[in-house]
C-alpha cells in the first residue's frame, strides 16, 4: 500500500475519519470516504451470512466504520439475501473489505462463482500446487498428503512463495473488478472496497509451530515462515496495486505471540513495509469461550501491540462474545470459561430466557473490558488503535442451511449498544482518548487518566472492586471496565 503525503493509508485513514482519532488525509487516487457519524467502531463479521447484520434495518446498519465480511455476501447464496449491494447502500459510511485467507487455502465453491474465500482452489491442480508436503509425522495433513491445520482438515497450508502471493493478487483483483449480485432491495451495483487477509501469522501457528512438532515444510524454522508470510503479503499488495492501478485497502489477522520478542519483530517488520493498512488481533481480553487471559497476558499485549502500532500498521483489539450453550446461568458469571462441551441453546430448553438474560450480562461486561484494555494501551505515541464491536462465533447460532433448531440467529448482534457504558467507554475510543500515563494498580485492578480528563479502570478479578484514584471513586464488575 503507498503512502501519501500524511504518511496514512486508505484504510488508516478511514479509522482516523471514522472514529475522529486523528486527521489523516487519504490517497488522491483513492478518492474520499464519507465521514461516519455517531459512534462508530469496524466489525469482524467473519461468520456465514453475519453480514446479513448490515442488511437496510439491519442490527448493525449506519453503526459500523469499517466491515470485514466472507465474499458469499456479494451473492444471492441464501434464500431472501440481501447481498453487498444492499448493504453499501445501507451504510454509505461504511469500507467493506472482503475476507481471504492467504497462509491457507480450500477448495472453492461453485455455488460462489468468483466471490471465493481462499486465494486458489485446492481442488484443482493449479491450486494444489501451492500447498505444502514433509515427511514429518507430526505435523497434520490432509487426504492429498499436504500440511494442513489440526482439526481443519479442508483448509491445506500454503507455500507464500512469490507465484502463490501473484495468484493470491489475481483473485483479490477478480473480487474487486466484479459487481455483486442483485439483492433484496434492487440496489445499483456496488463492489469490495478491499481485501482482509486471514491467517497472516508470523509463525504457522494452530499446533503446526516448528519449535513444537520440528522443522517440515520450506521453511527451515518459525522465523523463516515468519518472514516468508511478509514477503508474500508485501508483493500481494504492490501486484495488487500494480494490476488495479490504484491504492487498495488490506488489512491482516495478524497471528503473533506477544510475549516473543522475535514475533513482535517480525510484526514490526511487516508493519515497515506499509503494506497493511491495519491488523486484527484476536482474543485481546479472553478466549472464544470466555476463559480470561491472565494480567501478565493484557500487560505482554499491551506492549506488543503499542510497538506495533507505533511502528505504522495500527492494531485492532477484538474478542469474540461468549456462546449460548445449555448450562446453568452461573456458568456466565464473568471469568468462567463457556467451553464446548455443552450443547449449544436449543429453542426448546427449558431455563432459556434466563440463560440468555445471563449471557447478555456477561457479553456486555466483557465487551466494556475490551474497550478499557484498549483505551489503557492507546497512548500518544500508539494513537490509531481501535476495537471492534463484539460479535459471536457462529458455531452456536442458526443461518439458512441450518434445522432452526438452536435458539441465537446469525443475524442477531451480540452486545447493545445501548448500556450507558458500553456507550461512554466507545465514546472514548471514537473521540482519540488515550493513556497519559502508565496505569496505576489495585489489587488486580489497573487505572489510567486519560486524555479527556476521564479515568478507566479495568477489573481483571473475578470479583467487583471499588477504586479510587485521580479523585475519581468507580465500582468496576469483575472482568470489566469502569469509566467516569
Amino acid at each position: 500500500m503507498k503512502l501519501n503525503a500524511a504518511g496514512a493509508t486508505l484504510v488508516s485513514a478511514a479509522l482516523a475519519v471514522a472514529f475522529a482519532v486523528c486527521s489523516l488525509a487519504t490517497p488522491a487516487s483513492a478518492g474520499s470516504l464519507t465521514t461516519s457519524t455517531g459512534q462508530q467502531l469496524p466489525a469482524y463479521l467473519q461468520g456465514y451470512r453475519q453480514g446479513q447484520l448490515l442488511c437496510p434495518g439491519a442490527a448493525l446498519t449506519g453503526k459500523v466504520s469499517v466491515a470485514i465480511v466472507d465474499p458469499m455476501m456479494a451473492t444471492t447464496d441464501a434464500p431472501g439475501d440481501c447481498t453487498l449491494s444492499d448493504m453499501k447502500a445501507a451504510n454509505p459510511g461504511t469500507t467493506f473489505l472482503a475476507y481471504l485467507n492467504i497462509g491457507a487455502m480450500r477448495d472453492f465453491e461453485s455455488w460462489n462463482g468468483v466471490f471465493q474465500n481462499s486465494c486458489a482452489d485446492t481442488a484443482t491442480d493449479a491450486g494444489k500446487q501451492f500447498g505444502v508436503t514433509t515427511s514429518n509425522s507430526r505435523v497434520a495433513r490432509n487426504e492429498d498428503g499436504q500440511a494442513s491445520y489440526p482439526g481443519f482438515s479442508y483448509l491445506t497450508v500454503a507455500d507464500l512463495s512469490p507465484a502463490y502471493a501473484d495468484a493470491c493478487a489475481a483473485t483479490a483483483h477478480t473480487l474487486l473488478s466484479t459487481d455483486a449480485q442483485r439483492g433484496t432491495t434492487n440496489a445499483a451495483p456496488a463492489r469490495f472496497d478491499g481485501i482482509f487477509l486471514d491467517d497472516a501469522s508470523m509463525s504457522p501457528s494452530h499446533g503446526q509451530d516448528m519449535v513444537d512438532v520440528g522443522q517440515w515444510g520450506p521453511w527451515p524454522d518459525d522465523d523463516a515462515y515468519g518472514r516468508a508470510l511478509i514477503a508474500a503479503v508485501q508483493r500481494f499488495d504492490a501486484t495488487l496495486t500494480r494490476t488495479m492501478g490504484r491504492d487498495v485497502p488490506v488489512a491482516v489477522n495478524l497471528g503473533v505471540y506477544p510475549a516473543w520478542s522475535n514475533q513482535v519483530t517480525l510484526a514490526r517488520t511487516l508493519a515497515a513495509t506499509r503494506s497493511v493498512d491495519f491488523a486484527l488481533r484476536e482474543h485481546v481480553v479472553a478466549t472464544g469461550t470466555g476463559r480470561p487471559l491472565p494480567a501478565i497476558d493484557l500487560d505482554q499485549a499491551s506492549a506488543a501491540y503499542q510497538t506495533i502500532t507505533a511502528a505504522g500498521m495500527p492494531v485492532v483489539e477484538h474478542d469474540y462474545s461468549v456462546p449460548l450453550r445449555e448450562l446453568p446461568t452461573t456458568a456466565y458469571r464473568q471469568g468462567n470459561d463457556i467451553g464446548t462441551s455443552a450443547p449449544c441453546l436449543r429453542d426448546g430448553f427449558g431455563s432459556r430466557s434466563s440463560v440468555v438474560a445471563a449471557a447478555k450480562t456477561r457479553r456486555t461486561l466483557d465487551h466494556r473490558m475490551t474497550l478499557g484494555h484498549l483505551l489503557q494501551t492507546r497512548t500518544s505515541s500508539a494513537l490509531r488503535m481501535t476495537a471492534t464491536l463484539s460479535q459471536a462465533e457462529p458455531t452456536c447460532q442458526d443461518n439458512a442451511w441450518d434445522d432452526d433448531a438452536n435458539f441465537e440467529t446469525v443475524t442477531t448482534a451480540s452486545v447493545s449498544s445501548t448500556d450507558a457504558q458500553v456507550t461512554a467507554l466507545t465514546t472514548a475510543v471514537t473521540s482519540g482518548a488515550y493513556a497519559t500515563a502508565a496505569p496505576l494498580k489495585f489489587a488486580g485492578v489497573t487505572v489510567v487518566r486519560l486524555s479527556n480528563g476521564k479515568v478507566v479502570a479495568v477489573n481483571t478479578t473475578t470479583i467487583t472492586r471499588s477504586v479510587t484514584a485521580y479523585g475519581r471513586t468507580l465500582s468496576v464488575p469483575a472482568r470489566s471496565a469502569t469509566i467516569g
